[in-house]
């Protein structure tokens, strides 16, 4: 895939403009919580692979219903800020297999609008799915906060002197997790969705169990 990083900004600055960060539904209406994850394959002599996995929970009491995976070739190399060219239309078509119509919010390993343009790998995907989505990284890619965190405490991500999420300390000897709507999901929606979803680690459990089955899957590829 040949690419040129000034045309690459102007598709994601076109993605920022659609962006929408309205509720779709409100939070007691939303009956699944699916974590997105991916890993990858990466071969000297053969193509990179991508593994990307879904694993569905019921919202309310955190089951998991079902979970999916696929693994796609991949020619665009790992840039910073720039994941969805990566990593994007492997996650949408995995979503795609899990879910229908039902209510449900998406919590991607990746940046929502807390990006450089406002335009993470969660925008993307929940654009195209049409399904609201939450970025949920573990190292921030932009913005300043008040590092006085305290545990179950959350405070505003500033860039550029514009809120575009927040950060949780989720628990006592882990670092904080960066918080970011991807589309059609509110900032104080983000949140809370998060917080419904913490089982007493640092990532909320739909997202930690779709990382394992990633790296679950991974490992067997590899033998």
């Amino acid at each position: 895939m040949k690419y040129h990083i000034d045309e690459l900004k102007k598709i994601q600055e076109e993605i920022a403009s659609s962006i929408s960060l309205q509720d779709k539904y409100a939070i007691n209406e939303i009956e699944l919580v699916v974590g997105v994850d991916q890993s990858f394959l990466e071969f000297k002599k053969n193509k990179t692979k991508v593994i990307s996995c879904c694993v569905v929970f019921d919202f309310k009491t955190l089951d998991i219903l079902e979970d999916e995976f696929s693994v796609e070739e991949v020619d665009f190399p790992y840039i910073p800020g720039y994941l969805m060219f990566r990593e994007g239309e492997p996650a949408v078509k995995t979503v795609r297999k899990v879910l229908r119509g039902e209510r449900a919010v998406l919590l991607v390993d990746g940046s929502g609008i807390a990006h450089p343009r406002r335009s993470g790998l969660a925008c993307y995907i929940g654009l195209k799915t049409g399904f609201p989505s939450i970025g949920i990284t573990k190292s921030k890619l932009v913005g300043e906060y008040d590092a006085n965190l305290e545990v179950g405490k959350a405070v505003p991500l500033y860039h550029e002197f514009t809120q575009v999420g927040h950060v949780l300390k989720t628990c006592d000897r882990c670092k904080p997790i960066f918080i970011s709507p991807g589309c059609f999901i509110s900032m104080e929606t983000s949140l809370e969705v998060v917080r419904r979803c913490m089982m007493g680690y640092k990532l909320p459990e739909p997202l930690r169990i779709a990382d394992k089955k990633s790296k679950e899957i991974r490992n067997l590829l590899l033998r």
